[in-house]
């Protein structure tokens, strides 16, 4: 039997158990502090986008992943 944490709802996945609503917030405070340190600390334009796609695309890549994995 495999886990049920998220329910399909077409692209969308929604978290089902309250653990996966806090790891989604996670997921979101990790992004957002990425996001926030690498701005403060790049000037370009094509940096912030080099390397703001590195940390944030992979971890949505993972959730994703996850989500999709453990839906219903």
């Amino acid at each position: 039997m495999k886990p049920t944490w998220f329910k399909s709802a077409g692209r969308l996945y929604l978290p089902i158990p309250a653990l996966e609503i806090l790891i989604i917030l996670g997921v979101i405070s990790f992004i957002t502090a990425v996001c926030m340190m690498i701005f403060r600390n790049v000037h370009a334009v094509s940096d912030d986008i080099y390397e703001t796609f590195v940390y944030p695309g992979s971890t949505t890549f993972w959730w994703k992943w996850i989500a999709d994995k453990t839906s219903y």
